[in-house]
């Protein structure tokens, strides 16, 4: 699954497409401000699964490590681009950081990281 970032004037538009086990049709709208930090190709923390799915690295949906909630949405945890959130809630979780896949994670991120600054 393809996921795609629009770069909003204040915010990120996620498209995460229709995720099994979560419902996020709109997908994910993260404010600039919501975002510390962004990295690209980092470890996965080894996390307990909460909702979603988790078979031989692919990880779909809502998270826990360290006391924390993630999300991650991803089939190869190479191409991977990884948000690290404050004060981001989805639901009824705050959210402290988001992994997703997409296609050329190192350019998505240096114009997401533009952004922020």
């Amino acid at each position: 699954m393809e996921h795609t970032i629009q770069l909003m004037e204040n915010h990120l538009n996620i498209d995460l497409g229709n995720p099994p086990f979560m419902n996020l049709d709109n997908g994910l709208q993260i404010p600039y401000s919501s975002i510390t930090g962004i990295t690209t190709g980092s470890p996965i923390p080894n996390a307990f699964k909460i909702h979603g799915f988790s078979f031989l690295g692919k990880r779909n949906g809502l998270f826990r490590f360290d006391g924390d909630y993630h999300l991650y949405f991803f089939n190869n945890k190479v191409d991977t681009l990884h948000f690290d959130l404050n004060q981001f809630v989805v639901g009824k979780f705050i959210i402290s950081k988001l992994i997703i896949e997409v296609k050329n994670p190192e350019e998505k991120s240096k114009t997401i990281s533009e952004r922020l600054t």
